[in-house]
């Protein structure tokens, strides 16, 4: 059997860092950090032509770790992923509901890596690790949060 036989209609062409703020600070106070997390995105671009549909998706991530109260560091991070869609195969809408779904759950894998290896290297200790997320609750409440 071929390998194209295997390829999926939906594909990633690329990613990359569109933005990452990191700022430490260096505090006196000793303890086990509280970290927070804050998820978001959003579909940038939706483009198609005879050949292929394109989508950009924004996946925002912000960190925050305080001991007692008292701010360690902070991040921010917007990693943008460039997604394809055989247009034979996907409807529009389908294409929009794999780039929320799929899409999203790539750049995570792909943004998870990359702030365990920017944290390590800028000596925070243990690096930034983001938990998993449930991808399906968290774009119910990007849909419920465009409704209000």
């Amino acid at each position: 059997m071929s390998n194209n036989e295997a390829l999926a209609d939906f594909q990633i062409l690329g990613s990359r860092v569109n933005k990452l703020l990191l700022d430490t600070r260096i505090i006196n106070t000793k303890g086990q950090a509280d970290i927070s997390f804050d998820f978001d995105y959003n579909i940038a671009e939706i483009g198609e032509d005879e050949n292929q549909m394109r989508g950009i998706l924004k996946f925002f991530i912000k960190v925050k770790a305080k001991v007692k109260n008292k701010l360690l560091f902070t991040i921010e991070l917007e990693m943008n992923g460039l997604f394809a869609g055989n247009p034979e195969r996907l409807s529009r809408e389908k294409f929009m509901e794999m780039l929320e779904i799929n899409g999203l759950i790539t750049l995570l894998h792909i943004s998870r890596s990359y702030l365990i290896s920017v944290t390590a290297q800028s000596g925070i200790n243990p690096p930034v690790h983001i938990p998993m997320i449930n991808v399906m609750k968290l774009r119910e409440m990007k849909a419920k949060s465009k409704e209000d």
